[in-house]
């Protein structure tokens, strides 16, 4: 959300096999587009993505290479 725009993105479905680091990547990937100067909807987009491969993987730091 920001002054002027709200985004919101519905969860991709994904087998869940560990939580665990989701909540990390999903707010590293939106920081990082952020930083990258990324509207809004896509960086959010890039983040809901982000955590919901982290979800498909075992452990905080799966290999981002294999997404």
């Amino acid at each position: 959300m920001t002054a002027n725009e709200k985004s919101y993105i519905q969860t991709p479905e994904v087998e869940v096999k560990d939580t665990v680091g989701a909540g990390d990547s999903f707010t590293a990937a939106m920081i990082t587009e952020y930083a990258k100067g990324k509207p809004l909807k896509e960086l959010h987009q890039k983040a809901v993505e982000l955590s919901a491969f982290v979800c498909t993987q075992n452990g905080a730091m799966p290999d981002y290479n294999q997404k």
